[in-house]
């Protein structure tokens, strides 16, 4: 095949090099019927050498394989002679195995029906000798959105609490009170039962009221002024009359915490 140039009637042909390594294709790309899209899609070979081969989809459908039949000539044994098509249907590129001996594959994975093309994919024919990089510079790009940090992060190795990656400074009884709360989202915790866990001693409503509801009110100061550093609204501690208080966000532990990464608050 060494020095053969293909006859017009083939808009576009690779000649790889068997005999030779690395293989080299030879790409020659010849006017014919183009399609409507503005822009077409693209097929690279990467060339031992770190070079690079762009095929451009200008037809409608494309084929690839042994026969000089093909709009992408491909001459090495282990491809077939009809080995692939890619056909453009509704404004997208679709690749189809043409019962090939050997198969076709998408980023390593053997096709056996249309399989829509998207941009990075590596397409191989027969095996990884033959790898084909796709890309559409059409298509449609899809933004990740990067996730917020949890309205409540809680390392208590560290002792630091996060509130939407705003540091947040308390004292210990505040720190006391916010893991008692943390450990139970979505939970009224009760006056009796988080005096007894953050002060250590027994409720009686009329000597500890005071300073439980005084704690309270400086957790939640300092919630809001973290959350608003951050650019949020706080995470809400609500108040259960007569009974308790509820913390009412999700919260993230540290690992090695002995508790779940995320936990989530009881709607």
């Amino acid at each position: 095949m060494d020095g053969i140039i293909l006859p017009p009637e083939n808009p576009l042909s690779i000649i790889l090099k068997r005999d030779t390594m690395p293989l080299y294709p030879v790409i020659q790309t010849i006017s014919g019927t183009r399609m409507a899209r503005a822009t077409p899609g693209i097929l690279t070979y990467r060339r031992a050498d770190g070079g690079e081969e762009r095929i451009k989809l200008h037809q409608d459908v494309t084929t690839l394989g042994r026969s000089d039949s093909c709009a992408v000539v491909i001459a090495l044994p282990v491809i077939s002679r009809l080995h692939a098509r890619i056909e453009l249907q509704h404004d997208r590129y679709v690749l189809f195995d043409a019962g090939s001996a050997n198969g076709t594959f998408v980023n390593g994975k053997r096709i056996e029906q249309g399989t829509q093309l998207r941009t990075s994919d590596e397409i191989w024919l027969g095996s990884n000798d033959v790898a084909l990089r796709f890309s559409d510079p059409e298509e449609t790009l899809v933004m990740q959105s990067s996730p917020l940090p949890a309205p409540l992060f809680i390392d208590e190795d560290a002792r630091t609490v996060l509130v939407y990656g705003a540091s947040l400074q308390l004292s210990p009884l505040e720190y006391g009170l916010l893991l008692h709360l943390a450990h139970n989202p979505g939970t009224v915790c009760t006056r009796e039962g988080t005096f007894l866990a953050v002060w250590g001693q027994p409720y009686d409503h009329a000597t500890c009221e005071d300073a439980l509801n005084a704690c309270i009110a400086k957790l939640r100061r300092n919630l809001r002024s973290a959350a608003e550093t951050a650019g949020h609204e706080p995470p809400l501690i609500t108040t259960v009359q007569r009974v308790g208080f509820r913390l009412d966000a999700e919260v993230g532990f540290a690992p090695g915490s002995g508790r779940p990464a995320i936990a989530r608050s009881v709607s």
